[in-house]
């Protein structure tokens, strides 16, 4: 990208973002993380195209708080500091819409058209890798034209690249990342936690959360049955199935959780759940700093969401700048100091840590103290991948619905 062109992109992000402070920080101090998601199904694409008589924007279609957000202009939900510089360089119109609460249930909406050939509406979609896999291994993802993403190609970090689900990033490209692993509070827990195990522990009972992803929970479970994950048979996962049973029907777990968890954890509600990596940064910051979070001793899963188009989609070329804009520095690291996942950008972090000393030089010690503490966390460390695994890929079908009804065993026991 030329020089006037990054100046583009850095004066349209200052004047809607750097004048004031925009923190997720805030966000989450007005308003429970797990609700903001409610109701984000209710503004479909498919159903606004309906009452259209043209198609006049980009689609797409995210999962909730996974994008800075204008809190100087709330409520309104359109005011999306990155998001608008990128519209505003390019003259591309974007509706975001927080329409993935689960990969699983989106999918649903949008597999009928996708089997019978047909457009869904969308041009972007954000899921996650075991997803990317499935849907490209049916047909249902647009090839990426590489070059047209000088981008991604120049800052794509190596840790975000040439995956297990796609390899040569035919059909993906890293939106964000994490670890699932364990949010704790040692007050509460009496104790350190260091294992998926310390979860089952009956001095806890009702008192720890789970998740209500199945590829979550059971390579959790299979990992501390000294299991590989990765490669784990349906045998295998009917004894991970047994242990989470046994558990759920005990009453151990408080409950399975989406992104609920978090307040619940921070709150106290809870003493120790699964959680996500980025989401106890935000939180140590932001609500509760006594919570700590650790990969368990037995492994991990890590993850990450990705940008795809999906088959037919209307704006294909639209949706490659969309995906070029995302691997400049510039607008990687606001959105970064703004969720705290893993970013797929190269520099982030030093970037992090150049605004921390410039607010630290203007006086705002405060700031500077957040992105001090943020600038670690956007990119994963040896150390932290070390422990990880991915997920199953479970391409046959019938052994995804028996890993799935095993885990919905366990769901349902609990009540």
């Amino acid at each position: 990208m030329s020089d006037p062109e990054r100046s583009q992109i850095e004066l349209a992000i200052d004047q809607v973002f750097r004048r004031e402070l925009i923190s997720r920080r805030t966000l989450l101090r007005r308003g429970a993380k797990g609700g903001l998601a409610v109701g984000a199904m209710l503004t479909l694409p498919s159903l606004l195209a309906a009452c259209a008589p043209a198609k006049t924007q980009l689609e797409w279609a995210n999962w909730p708080l996974y994008i800075d957000i204008d809190e100087t202009a709330a409520p309104d939900p359109t005011k999306y500091p990155t998001l608008n510089a990128f519209i505003k360089q390019t003259g591309i119109k974007v509706h975001y819409v927080e329409s993935i609460n689960d990969n699983e249930e989106f999918y649903g909406t949008i597999r009928p058209d996708l089997a019978a050939g047909n457009p869904t509406d969308w041009d972007v979609i954000s899921p996650t890798s075991w997803m990317v896999k499935k849907m490209a291994d049916l047909g249902y993802l647009e090839e990426i034209d590489h070059s047209k993403l000088p981008l991604w190609t120049a800052n794509c970090a190596d840790y975000a690249k040439g995956l297990w689900f796609d390899a040569d990033n035919k059909y993906s490209v890293w939106w964000q990342g994490g670890i699932t692993g364990l949010g704790y509070d040692p007050n509460l827990t009496g104790r350190e936690i260091t294992s998926f195990d310390d979860l089952f522990d009956p001095k806890f009972k009702g008192r720890v959360g789970g998740f209500s992803d199945m590829r979550d929970m059971m390579t959790l479970t299979l990992a501390t049955l000294g299991i590989n994950p990765t490669t784990a048979t349906v045998a295998d996962a009917g004894k991970a199935r047994d242990k989470l049973l046994a558990a759920a029907q005990a009453g151990q777990f408080r409950g399975f959780y989406g992104n609920e968890y978090y307040d619940s954890l921070a709150a106290g509600d809870l003493v120790a759940s699964v959680a996500w990596s980025g989401d106890i940064t935000q939180m140590q910051l932001n609500d509760n700093d006594k919570v700590q979070f650790v990969v368990p001793k037995d492994g991990a899963p890590r993850w990450n969401d990705n940008l795809c188009i999906p088959k037919k989609a209307a704006w294909v070329d639209q949706a490659h700048k969309l995906f070029n804009y995302w691997y400049d520095p510039v607008a990687a690291t606001t959105l970064s100091e703004y969720i705290g996942y893993f970013t797929p950008v190269k520099g982030v972090s030093e970037r992090i840590k150049a605004d921390a000393d410039s607010y630290r030089a203007n006086g705002d010690t405060e700031d500077a103290d957040y992105y001090d503490a943020v600038a670690p966390t956007v990119a994963p460390t040896a150390d932290d991948l070390a422990k990880t695994f991915d997920y199953p890929t479970l391409e046959n079908p019938a052994d995804e619905k028996a890993w799935n009804d095993m885990f919905n065993e366990v769901v349902t026991a609990q009540g």
